[in-house]
């Protein structure tokens, strides 16, 4: 037997070089075919679709045809990783969230939801600054909540109308005209919208001051229920008003602590640099987030501290309860975050 098997040997060789190359060509055919496969940005990119699809029946939204809805996918899928990224790298004070606004590009929504407009009006302002010499007590110091006061009104909704400057400014009336009087009143920002055209251009920009312009030369101000949003505008109605106001005033700028003065006795309207607030969702955002390009209008009512000790400013912002802290943004107090101590002016009743 030892012979036929020593003739047999070339044969067993050849057998287990055969299956040699066998073996490593399994394997390259193996990994050819992992390489075919669905890689991770393709399975990512399916579970983005579920997530896009919840949202989308979650918020209603309907699109014109399929290939609006894929733009509007790519759109959401990239808000959705900077969202995402933004909350995972940590170290921050505030946190974001996917909401109504994610299938917007950033240009989109810059150009929709603000809208403040850098040219203030001069003709009625009263001179000076009455905070100037006003001590605030050490309650008033620590912080200050007009909501807490009963002198502001909900969380109002300027929809796809670039009109913030009006709603900024009624706030700020609805205020002050609460502080005098002992009455909430929710006033028309559509007839600022509709008539306050001195300056102002309508849902494409505006300013506050011209709007208290507006409000001081027509005697008043209308209620909401009289003259009710439509966010669109519309022809000037000649309405009767309910509130007056018969001045305003401009707080020094890059004075924060005369704007506290200010906000702690009445709302204060403000610009500020809205261009990292579409998806905040929380916390205190910080001067690092924005810088002081202002384009967007908000309403200060309030200010204090949070509980790892930062101080901030409270602000009513106009892009409904959904948005934020139920429609309120806290934003870094002290050091001019998003340029908040640049442009703020108040109502005079």
């Amino acid at each position: 037997m030892a012979p036929y098997i020593a003739n047999k040997k070339p044969l067993v060789t050849m057998a287990l070089i055969l299956l040699a190359v066998l073996t490593i060509a399994n394997c390259i055919c193996c990994t050819v075919a992992a390489r075919d496969l669905p890689g991770s940005g393709s399975v990512a990119e399916a579970a983005m679709m579920v997530r896009f699809e919840r949202w989308v029946t979650e918020h209603g939204r309907t699109y014109k045809d399929a290939a609006e809805k894929a733009r509007r996918f790519q759109v959401f899928m990239a808000n959705a990783i900077f969202v995402d990224s933004s909350n995972a790298a940590g170290g921050k004070k505030y946190h974001l969230a996917i909401n109504g606004f994610a299938d917007m590009t950033h240009d989109e929504f810059m150009a929709r939801y603000t809208g403040y407009k850098a040219t203030p009006a001069t003709g009625m302002k009263m001179p000076g600054f009455q905070y100037g010499n006003v001590t605030q007590s050490e309650p008033q110091q620590a912080e200050v909540d007009w909501r807490q006061k009963g002198a502001v009104t909900g969380v109002k909704n300027q929809e796809d109308c670039g009109c913030c400057w009006a709603f900024s400014a009624v706030a700020a009336i609805e205020g002050i005209h609460h502080i005098k009087t002992g009455e909430l009143v929710s006033l028309s920002e559509q007839q600022v919208l509709d008539c306050s055209t001195n300056g102002n251009h309508g849902c494409n920009g505006g300013n506050m001051d011209n709007a208290f312009e507006y409000i001081i030369s027509n005697g008043g101000i209308t209620t909401e229920d009289a003259y009710q949003y439509t966010a669109i505008q519309d022809m000037c109605q000649s309405v009767q008003p309910a509130v007056t106001i018969r001045s305003y005033q401009d707080v020094p700028r890059y004075d924060e602590d005369a704007l506290a003065a200010a906000v702690a006795n009445q709302p204060v309207s403000v610009g500020v640099d809205a261009n990292n607030f579409q998806f905040y969702d929380g916390g205190v955002m910080t001067t690092d987030s924005c810088g002081t390009d202002l384009n967007h209008a908000v309403t200060i009512v309030g200010y204090g501290t949070a509980e790892d000790d930062s101080q901030y400013w409270l602000i009513k912002n106009s892009w409904g309860e959904t948005w934020g802290e139920g429609g309120y943004l806290r934003l870094e107090r002290g050091v001019n975050a998003c340029g908040v101590a640049i442009q703020a002016s108040y109502p005079v009743a």
